[in-house]
């Protein structure tokens, strides 16, 4: 079977900037990255105990509200002295997971898996919001991932073979989620499958609104469909050679989510960094 790559990310929405407030876009594959950018000059103590009163106070966040819940803990990092974000930029690093919404809006896991950066630009490309948040995943990106509870079945072009059966399976697990709440994966890396039935499924099912990367050992590309609950998950080696194809039916795929129990490790580390700060 020929790979057939479906495209997550497009240019960042955000343009390079200069001096402290630089953002460096990389590309492993056809995928666009954001990354923290580096401390070009060392902070003072101010910088530094500002960046710590932060950090102090979107911990105390996260102990008093509900991971997830009505109120997810965060804290509005825009408008902060460029060398606050500076400090901030350093001590939280990046992790695995971002991701990239069709409204200007990109998504960036810090190292501590669950607490994220959620960036918005304006219609001229200028960041217009900045923002720390801990969850399984930024409510954002769940609300954007919501599609449509139905789809037009487009006509079957000659050449395909198992599209057909596959889009009517594909539609009833989905009719099944949204009642049950059951999930679903499909794994078209087993199945014989044309290029053209891989063509087929993507017109089909359309595009939805979330792309994300979960990046370890290669990258894992999710990529919302148009259908609500349907999603394609897709992992490429390190040598950006698609190895595992699949469709999956769920309200978020699993390997997008921090666990809860990543998150209250990510809670105590970044208290040891607190107090590292603090310290200087």
């Amino acid at each position: 079977m020929k790979p057939f790559p479906i495209p997550v990310f497009g240019e960042s929405p955000f343009p390079p900037q200069e001096e402290d407030e630089a953002l460096a876009i990389v590309s492993p594959g056809e995928m666009a990255v954001f990354r923290m950018p580096l401390r070009r000059a060392p902070a003072t103590r101010e910088e530094e105990h500002a960046a710590a009163a932060v950090i102090a106070e979107f911990l105390a966040r996260m102990d008093a509200q509900e991971i997830d819940g009505a109120e997810q803990p965060g804290f509005d990092l825009h408008g902060l002295p460029p060398g606050v974000i500076r400090v901030l930029n350093e001590t939280l690093g990046e992790g695995e997971v971002s991701a990239k919404l069709g409204d200007r809006t990109e998504v960036q896991e810090t190292a501590f898996a669950g607490i994220w950066r959620v960036r918005i630009a304006g219609p001229g490309g200028e960041p217009v919001s900045d923002t720390l948040e801990a969850s399984t995943l930024p409510r954002r990106v769940r609300e954007r991932a919501r599609g449509a509870t139905g789809i037009e079945i487009p006509p079957t072009p000659p050449g395909l073979m198992n599209a057909p059966a596959l889009l009517a399976e594909i539609l009833a697990r989905a009719g099944r989620y949204r009642e049950h709440g059951t999930g679903h994966v499909v794994n078209l890396t087993l199945l014989p499958m044309t290029p053209e039935d891989l063509a087929y499924l993507d017109a089909a099912l359309g595009r939805g609104g979330v792309s994300l990367l979960s990046r370890g050992y290669g990258n894992c590309r999710i990529t919302a469909t148009a259908l609500d609950g349907v999603w394609w998950v897709q992992y490429f080696n390190a040598a950006d050679t698609l190895i595992l194809n699949t469709l999956e039916i769920a309200a978020i795929p699993e390997v997008a989510l921090a666990a809860p129990e990543d998150l209250a490790d990510s809670r105590a580390r970044l208290a040891d960094c607190l107090e590292g700060l603090r310290e200087g």
